[in-house]
């Protein structure tokens, strides 16, 4: 299989975002590649395949890395002229950059009444799922069928084992406020797209001082939803899965929302 390729594929296995950048108009002399040329980035960086190297190939691995990052395909001209210091070939080439979003990860920590209804309404939704839980009663594939990976373990050490990056999403709805505090002290400090948990105004506050007292800085606490979930006046196990989906939702499409309909709805 084409490197290029593997890489994508690879990549696309595993959630992971990555970019293609493409040699699609090139000047008959003077390029390094010629229209076609291909070069596959990851979000770390990581690349196969090369478009040319050197200084023009370093700016288009940038362009793939901010694309990934704002989902928005670009097309970038390079040159080489000759400047000081650069490339004397004397052509020029156009570059298209398409990015590609890794599937979305949704990691449950919790495996119980909120838990379940949360997990359907995550698949319905298209995310891959994975439910961890000390619980072997409930933490099984009997109860989450639909689940494509089932972690029987103490929560927070569970959830450490697990890959998180921009397209993880996760959840925290165990059956204990201790469980629920060690698991958002070993997630708070990764990057990932969503932490939420669940909470009343008064654990909240309790969390909050704890984690002051466990050393964590305070500019950390923005990247938590506690509680998890839209206001909705929810009440039951099911209402309160919707509420979250649906900040779960809205934190994925920040950049959709406030169209116009809605605008105009709020005017009236």
């Amino acid at each position: 299989m084409d490197p290029v390729i593997k890489k994508a594929f690879d990549a696309s296995l595993k959630g992971q975002s990555f970019a293609f950048a493409t040699v699609i108009e090139a000047t008959p002399k003077g390029t390094p590649r010629k229209a076609g040329a291909k070069m596959v980035v990851l979000a770390d960086g990581s690349i196969a395949g090369t478009i040319g190297g050197g200084r023009n190939e370093k700016a288009a691995i940038a362009e793939c890395r901010k694309a990934i990052k704002t989902g928005q395909p670009a097309t970038a001209t390079y040159d080489y002229f000759g400047r000081e210091g650069e490339s004397v070939c004397g052509g020029q080439m156009k570059v298209f950059i398409q990015p590609f979003a890794g599937q979305r990860h949704l990691i449950i920590c919790g495996a119980g009444h909120i838990a379940l209804p949360l997990s359907f309404l995550g698949k319905l939704l298209n995310f891959r799922l994975t439910v961890i839980d000390d619980r072997r009663e409930f933490a099984n594939k009997k109860r989450f069928p639909h689940a494509d990976k089932i972690v029987c373990a103490r929560h927070a050490e569970g959830l450490k084992k697990q890959t998180v990056d921009e397209n993880t999403y996760i959840v925290v709805v165990t059956q204990g406020n201790e469980y629920d505090y060690e698991c958002l002290k070993a997630a708070i400090k990764k990057d990932m797209a969503y932490l939420g948990v669940i909470s009343s105004k008064a654990k909240r506050i309790k969390f909050f001082n704890r984690l002051k007292k466990d050393g964590l800085s305070e500019k950390l606490f923005d990247k938590i939803n506690i509680p998890t979930g839209l206001d909705i006046g929810a009440q039951t196990p099911e209402e309160i899965a919707i509420s979250i989906a649906a900040e779960i939702i809205q934190t994925a499409n920040k950049d959709l929302m406030k169209s116009a309909k809605f605008i105009e709805k709020a005017k009236h």
